[in-house]
């Protein structure tokens, strides 16, 4: 992944906030490697690197970590998505009888509306899920708060890589097993997605709504190998003062605990800052 990818990750991140369901990924990361309970950590360009399952009594135990404390695992939840934007991206439905022809935009020929998404600014975005979206976790996530404030120390001497990007405990997916994101850099591009309904009837008819991505377009990624997590909250915690990182949530929600964790070779004690990863909505503007 080059800069640029770095760049666009945190961008799409940014941007999606808006829709309120946690921590956005540019790349949806695999369900085996980031599930609710699993610890890891997220690199310089977002991609999701797991250390230990918490919820492996076993595992964590043979790890050396003493095991978390009682969880309570919330029953999963399944719906439909239509196409998410992000911030700053219009919506216009485009009128199949004023002469363009659901062929030229790369669209079957029986669709009932056609929607064009555009931004006036030189970032955009649209996330599809052509499958059924799971919503997944733990209800409480005091425990591993608790957990990962104790095992601090031990975490940032074992893995030394979380001192520059911090460790988080996932505790909430949203994922889904055919996933497409289609996100831009320019003020010229345009996405074009056709539903089999009418444009009017489409927020009536919610979850029956079929929906086609335009192939007159370009820029579509997809995730159709596996079940893929698109968006998650957990609980981080960072060193402090060590290394670059990204933006903190800190500024996104308004605080953070810092409690200090000793190094038990220099004697010496140092800063922890324990967040809320996802939990960004205190802060966000209504959709626009």
């Amino acid at each position: 992944m080059t800069k640029a990818d770095e760049s666009m990750a945190t961008r799409y991140r940014e941007a999606m906030r808006r829709h309120r369901f946690g921590y956005a990924l540019y790349e949806p990361a695999p369900f085996s490697r980031l599930r609710p309970g699993m610890l890891g950590f997220l690199d310089e360009y977002q991609r999701w690197h797991p250390i230990l399952d918490l919820t492996d009594a076993a595992a964590v135990k043979a790890a050396g970590f003493e095991p978390l404390g009682p969880l309570q695992r919330a029953e999963p939840d399944v719906r439909k998505f239509g196409p998410l934007t992000a911030s700053g991206v219009a919506e216009t439905s485009i009128d199949l009888e004023a002469g363009v022809g659901a062929a030229a935009l790369g669209l079957p020929l029986d669709v009932g509306g056609v929607l064009q998404y555009s931004t006036a600014g030189d970032f955009g975005a649209v996330l599809m899920c052509d499958a059924d979206v799971v919503t997944e976790g733990f209800d409480f996530r005091d425990p591993f708060a608790v957990w990962i404030r104790h095992h601090a120390a031990q975490l940032f001497k074992r893995y030394p890589e979380v001192c520059e990007h911090g460790v988080c405990a996932a505790t909430w997916t949203y994922a889904s097993t055919d996933i497409h994101i289609n996100a831009w850099q320019s003020a010229d591009n345009r996405v074009v997605i056709g539903c089999d309904l009418a444009v009017a009837g489409v927020a009536k008819a919610g979850p029956k709504v079929s929906w086609h991505r335009g192939s007159a377009g370009s820029g579509w990624s997809a995730w159709t190998d596996q079940k893929r997590v698109i968006f998650f909250t957990g609980v981080k915690i960072r060193k402090g003062f060590c290394g670059s990182r990204e933006e903190p949530e800190k500024r996104w929600r308004g605080g953070e605990e810092v409690f200090e964790a000793d190094d038990d070779e220099t004697g010496e004690s140092y800063p922890v800052g324990l967040e809320m990863v996802g939990d960004d909505w205190y802060a966000i503007d209504e959709p626009e």
